[in-house]
């Protein structure tokens, strides 16, 4: 976790020191990124980089937690959080996403290779990374459609959380071949694909997970 002089610097300028680690990161692996190099991207002095974290470990794993925020905020429907539950995130979720994939492509990578296993000698710390902030969204979700009524009372949380996730995933995958299928830019054929595709995963999620 970064520390408190991380913390009090403005937005910008996190989002900046973390840009920069994520690209270099991504382009070289984490044995060989190197502090230097992200300081100078960043316009900071390479000693301000263990002023924020303790080390490169560190450094790497708030990366990958900053980018899981960076997706869950930028990937939520405009339905207040309190209202919202798995199926109106599900159907906000899939043309998001590949708006989302087309803007920022460098984070979309290292999302991918993360949680693919490139960086293997730090799996452990990244699937715990991924576990926490992951489940704990989903979990959320599911209480609120609990509550509302709209998911199945008899199974719980956590079998729910597994069906779900799996769909996801596809849609995931999905969504990536999609983007990639329409280049740079993908156009309304690309977005209606991918419409039609999440229509679809949700009738299946509702016949598995609805009440």
């Amino acid at each position: 976790m970064p520390k408190t002089t991380f913390l009090r610097l403005d937005e910008e300028k996190q989002e900046r020191i973390m840009r920069c680690a994520i690209e270099e990161f991504q382009e070289n692996g984490f044995a060989n990124a190197n502090i230097g190099r992200i300081a100078d991207k960043a316009g900071i002095a390479k000693g301000s980089i263990y002023q924020y974290f303790d080390d490169k470990v560190d450094y790497f794993l708030y990366a990958v937690q900053w980018t899981l925020h960076y997706f869950t905020k930028n990937l939520d429907p405009l339905t207040p959080f309190e209202d919202m539950d798995v199926f109106d995130y599900l159907l906000g979720a899939g043309r998001q996403k590949m708006e989302l994939f087309k803007k920022e492509p460098v984070l979309v990578k290292f999302a991918q290779d993360f949680q693919s296993g490139r960086y293997s000698e730090l799996s452990a710390e990244i699937n715990a990374e991924i576990r926490q902030d992951g489940d704990a969204f989903i979990l959320r979700l599911i209480k609120n459609g609990k509550n509302r009524g709209t998911l199945r009372q008899d199974m719980d949380d956590e079998s729910l959380m597994l069906f779900y996730q799996g769909v996801m995933h596809k849609i995931d995958e999905l969504a990536l071949k999609v983007s990639k299928d329409g280049g740079d830019d993908p156009g309304e054929e690309q977005m209606r694909r991918m419409d039609q595709a999440v229509r679809s995963f949700s009738k299946l999620i509702r016949t598995g997970m609805g009440s």
